[in-house]
């Protein structure tokens, strides 16, 4: 999970042990600080909701402000030690409502379950938070019908702590554990009806550690929604590990997320007992479903994959959550599947999110490690293996690898961005890694690579290693070597020996190599910059479980054969070079952005000379400043800042003189006198 320990959360709510709200605390306080803000339920509410049994699960939350507290109040009395970051509201228990939340002057979100039921009231408890995430998808038309801003959808999930796969023997062939009202749930109580005069149902009235056991003892769990909802015991037993029968439903989600007869199995109430029949009568179709879903929901849908979500929207590294698509995608990762039911014997499910595109030239002499070493590591890495090959030598000695599922063969070198262009038209996956036949790899830096770009706002390419990179200098500001970071850092260029991309937009043209660049250099800064005219982002990610030998081919070739050519690396880079400059400074003419090929470092160097700026160490700030200028010396920011930090410090001949450079650049440039104070 995305580490959030610098993160202070208030997390409200109204203390009940069967709360959603008690589900998102487990998770949150694994990444993040977290205090936990609101009431505790009282015996009468216990008693009228005939929930005594749970009492001796109830606790104290952190900080017990009442039910209706009033943040005018509060706010005065916090500082910044005690103040939070985030302030999140989660629906628990009606009549807590807190009033003023503006006082507090951070960021607030709430998250509403029971909008099928309660959309009125929920549209009206929206309008006080900035933020509204809510678990029904198809009443997100009615938030912002309503005016509400920032709606997002996040579905329910399932506590893997508590709802765990025990693998316990089967005592019942139904179970189901919920209400039974004849006033609320009539239909409910009809289809529990009609299984039971044919099947024993059993039914409890449990929860916590009992409603697991009694689900996990169940061969078949009965789920019936209310009104079209995705409800919590959809994940609860996914991931408790027994078969689903559950009602379909439409628009919310469920039916995209969850595969009928795959994953869980839908009924239509005439066909429920029959449906039922069927997998009590077939064990290993019934375990086949089973293990399928409960693989499924352990992949995606628990509620640290809900906090994580909902904080990476909050903090802004994401834009959007996750659509039902990706939730999808997600979740199809490391999963199983029965290939002989009699004997049960298991295989890895080839992956089909992911394909490897090869580029491969000879057997890179130069390094300890070549295609045959690469094909060694996939066989243990699902997904499909496109190997390019620039050599028709090397074709002929090992296209017929097994571990190879599909290959074009050019009779000469058509050079790197060729090579990669070929194979993402070959892939059918929405993830393409391209990698350096000189790279040993692992399973876990590909799952790791996977997750990253799946997850990261805007990223069209992410990859170990990558830069800063001057594009009017041509050089890098700053290189990130393989173990020199420990945090996701968007930058200019990501290495091209080992990186992953989005295929769709290579295969829409959004993105594209440029062949010009034959047989080499300048790709990955071009790409780059496609990615920031295009508005995406390249990241390069801490991952180390890699290795890779620098210019294994490049290295060893006093002269490189590309076509009917031949030349030195001395020379292709300065051809290359000119084509680079001409082509980038011809867009930068054609766009309204003057810091457009001005690089990701500059921002980086400021939002690190702020941070030290907090401190108070204004001297140190200056020097940030004057390092960035020796890159950019035009860059007006920068200029501002420096000039701004001088004349607060009393270095009055310095700002004039920094002003005065402003002035020179720009006439027409205006200082904003209020950030000589207000920003310092």
């Amino acid at each position: 999970m995305t580490d959030f320990s610098n993160l202070n959360i208030w997390l409200s709510y109204v203390s009940l042990p069967i709360t959603t709200a008690v589900y998102f605390e487990n998770s949150f306080r694994r990444i993040a600080n977290t205090i936990t803000v609101g009431p505790k339920v009282n015996n009468e509410i216990l008693t009228n909701w005939n929930l005594l049994e749970v009492s001796s699960n109830l606790k104290n939350l952190d900080l017990d402000f009442g039910w209706q507290p009033d943040f005018n109040l509060i706010a005065p009395h916090l500082n910044n030690t005690n103040k939070p970051d985030l302030f999140i509201w989660i629906e628990s228990v009606g009549g807590h409502s807190p009033q003023n939340l503006k006082a507090l002057n951070v960021p607030t979100a709430c998250y509403l379950i029971d909008s099928h039921v309660n959309l009125t009231e929920h549209l009206n408890i929206a309008k006080n938070f900035d933020f509204v995430f809510i678990a029904q998808l198809e009443y997100v038309k009615d938030f912002t019908a309503a005016g509400i801003q920032n709606v997002y959808w996040l579905p329910l999930g399932a506590d893997k702590m508590l709802h765990r796969n025990y693998d316990k023997s089967k005592k019942y062939n139904v179970g189901f554990v919920g209400s039974i009202n004849s006033q609320f749930h009539s239909r409910r109580q009809e289809l529990l009806n009609k299984i039971n005069s044919e099947i024993p149902v059993s039914y409890k009235r449990c929860f916590l550690d009992d409603m697991v056991n009694h689900l996990a003892e169940s061969k078949i769990v009965f789920n019936n929604a209310i009104k079209n909802d995705l409800n919590m015991r959809v994940f609860e037993t996914l991931s408790i590990g027994s078969l689903l029968l559950t009602d379909k439903t439409f628009g919310n989600g469920q039916e995209i997320m969850f595969k009928n007869n795959e994953d869980l199995v839908e009924y239509d109430d005439d066909e429920i007992v029959e449906k039922a029949k069927y997998y009590i009568q077939n064990d290993s179709e019934r375990e086949r479903i089973s293990k399928k879903g409960n693989e499924i929901c352990l992949n995606a849908h628990t509620y640290d994959h809900r906090a994580e979500e909902l904080l990476n929207v909050l903090t802004g590294k994401k834009k959007e959550t996750k659509s039902p698509e990706e939730w999808r995608h997600l979740s199809e990762r490391k999963t199983t599947v029965f290939i002989n039911e009699k004997d049960e014997k298991k295989i890895k499910m080839k992956n089909n999110t992911r394909s490897f595109v090869i580029p491969v030239l000879d057997y890179s002499p130069a390094s300890q490690y070549n295609i045959k070493t690469l094909l060694d590591d996939l066989n243990n890495i699902e997904g499909e293996v496109i190997v390019v090959f620039n050599s028709l030598a090397v074709a002929q000695e090992i296209a017929d690898n097994p571990r190879i599922d599909q290959f074009a063969i050019m009779k000469n070198n058509v050079g790197v961005s060729r090579a990669w262009n070929i194979g993402l038209n070959i892939s059918r996956t929405p993830t393409t890694f391209i990698i350096n036949s000189d790279v040993k790899i692992t399973k876990d830096a590909v799952d790791k690579l996977e997750e990253y770009l799946n997850t990261l706002p805007e990223a069209a390419i992410v990859g170990p290693q990558g830069s800063f990179f001057n594009f009017e200098d041509l050089k890098d500001i700053k290189y990130y070597d393989k173990g020199s970071f420990e945090e996701v850092i968007q930058v200019d260029a990501v290495s091209g020996f080992f990186f992953a991309v989005k295929t769709e937009l290579f295969n829409s043209n959004v993105l594209h190599f440029d062949n010009q660049y034959t047989p080499c250099y300048f790709e990955e800064w071009e790409i780059g910059l496609q990615c920031k005219l295009a508005g995406l982002a390249a990241y390069i990610v801490p991952i180390t479980d890699y290795d890779h030998t620098w210019s294994g081919s490049i290295r060893s070739y006093e002269k490189i054969k590309f076509y009917d050519e031949e030349k030195t690396p001395q020379e292709i880079h300065s051809e290359n070079k000119v084509k680079f400059l001409k082509k980038w400074r011809g867009i930068q003419y054609t766009i309204d952005d003057p810091e457009f090929l001005v690089s990701y470092w500059v921002d980086a160097m400021m939002q690190e000379a702020d941070s030290i700026l907090e401190n108070g160490k204004q001297d140190e700030v200056i020097e940030y400043y004057k390092e960035i200028l020796q890159n950019y010396p035009a860059n007006l920011r920068s200029l501002e800042k420096l000039g701004n930090l001088q004349l607060n410090n009393n270095l009055l001949e310095d700002a004039l003189e920094t002003y005065g450079k402003i002035s020179e650049i720009e006439p027409e440039y205006v200082i904003d006198s209020n950030k000589l104070t207000n920003s310092f």
